[in-house]
């Protein structure tokens, strides 16, 4: 029976640890299977050496320090609220993509791209580097530079900067892995390092002088 309990124990420790790993091979090889269109044994076996390649690869980078020292590795995240913000997170692009459209084609182009900056609360480097490409992913905004806990971001007009740095999506990124975290608490110290339409009155103001 001890034997029994110890086994269960050392099985339940393994899968506790790997959990992540285990559930990133599975989504891999369901996003496989489901690109592919092939269920026979020769595309599942390479389906499955191409999923074993890049977990390995990704268990190898999580051992990578960044250029400040620091491990991209955290506390484990939350499973279902990470399925949950991919979900958001894609409707965030879909939605962003359409705005970036309608303001490319509208006849005055009515934008007005600014370089922002604010500091981050989120717990660990692997949530900063979610929330950087996050940033990224979606249309009008771009991860320009994070360096400790300052994140520097171009945007595309105001109400994207206003978006951004009402600390909604670094809150999502946050919950991923704490079990509170308010938007209010997430993101200080903003700063508008430059806004093109400053410049440009700027520059007008020197003209008309």
């Amino acid at each position: 029976m001890a034997q029994s309990s110890g086994s269960e124990q050392v099985q339940t420790g393994f899968f506790k640890k790997y959990k992540a790993v285990i559930l990133q091979a599975l989504l891999l090889m369901a996003l496989w299977l489901v690109l592919s269109g092939h269920f026979d044994l020769e595309h599942i076996i390479y389906g499955a050496l191409s999923v074993l390649l890049v977990v390995w690869l990704n268990y190898r980078i999580s051992f990578v320090p960044m250029s400040n020292g620091e491990q991209v590795v955290g506390s484990n995240v939350i499973v279902h609220r990470m399925i949950l913000y991919l979900f958001w997170l894609l409707w965030q692009i879909v939605k962003s993509g359409t705005f970036v459209a309608y303001l490319t084609l509208h006849p005055k182009m009515p934008i007005n791209p600014m370089i922002v900056r604010f500091r981050s609360k989120l717990p660990n480097p692997l949530a900063k580097v979610i929330l950087g490409n996050s940033i990224t992913l979606t249309p009008g905004t771009l991860t320009v530079d994070i360096k400790d806990d300052f994140f520097t971001v171009h945007a595309l007009i105001k109400d994207m900067e206003e978006e951004l740095v009402s600390g909604d999506m670094e809150a999502r990124v946050g919950r991923l892995y704490l079990n509170k975290c308010t938007p209010e608490e997430m993101c200080t110290d903003i700063s508008i390092l430059e806004s093109s339409l400053e410049i440009r009155k700027s520059v007008s103001r020197r003209d008309r002088k």
